[in-house]
């Protein structure tokens, strides 16, 4: 590509434009170390500010990392779910060609369920009903996704972990053992910071952002998972489809 400086369009926004599409058409593939910002400035004959700038923005969306004393490095685009479809991680990254997987970290029931609802007030919705918590690390292509931690009631959560929870999801061991169909849930994302668990489990700095995300399963009526999940933001992202003329069929939270 030529710049062109005639245009009105700052320099660093088309040499970002011109190297996206160089990743996204293959001329750069995942895992490639990236050219360095001297081979950068030669190719576009501009200086190592516009350089730095135009590779900064694609670090920032995802496509590049940066790793300190080896280099620039292209990374896979972060799987994108379209809200609005009730699916599992394992349905999820098989349906994207991607190889899901599972770290167990535990499996056991909620010794004290008094102080559980009272840090997560969302566990209320299933009364006073013995619980059962499974909490993993989920992996794509073997690297961490997402740190779960998912409640269901004792009956059926003691059930599931006697299943090969590293290999099979949890949504489709539901239907398949247990004979339950998730019609519906109820879904809110908001933004998080890692605390030390879920630093070690995603392999992040203390304080990293992460995209939390907290859903309420049902079968019927009838509320049978409260999960909690941390994303790395930088492997995992939500697409909404927006209509103007269709009704809207949620509602918006503002904390104050």
């Amino acid at each position: 590509m030529t710049i062109d400086r005639s245009k009105p369009i700052p320099l660093h926004y088309q040499i970002t434009s011109d190297l996206r599409r160089a990743i996204k058409e293959g001329e750069y593939r995942v895992g490639d170390l990236f050219p360095t910002d001297k081979q950068l400035m030669e190719k576009y004959g501009v200086s190592s500010i516009t350089v730095r700038r135009a590779v900064a923005a694609l670090v920032d969306e995802g496509l590049l990392e940066r790793r300190p004393g080896k280099g620039t490095f292209v990374k896979r685009e972060p799987v994108e779910e379209t809200l609005g479809k009730l699916t599992g991680f394992f349905e999820e990254m098989k349906a994207r060609g991607y190889e899901p997987g599972a770290a167990i970290i535990f499996t056991g029931p909620v010794k004290d369920p008094v102080k559980e609802m009272q840090r997560i007030p969302g566990l209320r919705v299933f009364g006073d009903k013995p619980l059962y918590l499974i909490e993993k690390v989920q992996q794509m292509n073997g690297q961490p996704i997402t740190y779960l931690r998912s409640y269901w009631p004792y009956e059926y959560g003691s059930r599931l972990a006697e299943e090969d929870l590293e290999r099979r999801g949890l949504y489709e061991l539901v239907e398949e053992k247990l004979g339950l169909v998730l019609e519906r849930a109820e879904q809110t994302i908001s933004a998080g910071r890692a605390g030390k668990r879920e630093a070690e489990y995603l392999q992040v700095k203390v304080g990293t952002p992460l995209l939390i995300m907290e859903r309420v399963a049902y079968s019927g009526d009838r509320p049978v998972e409260l999960s909690i999940n941390a994303y790395r933001p930088d492997r995992y992202k939500y697409r909404v489809e927006l209509d103007r003329k269709r009704p809207h069929p949620g509602s918006s939270v503002i904390m104050e």
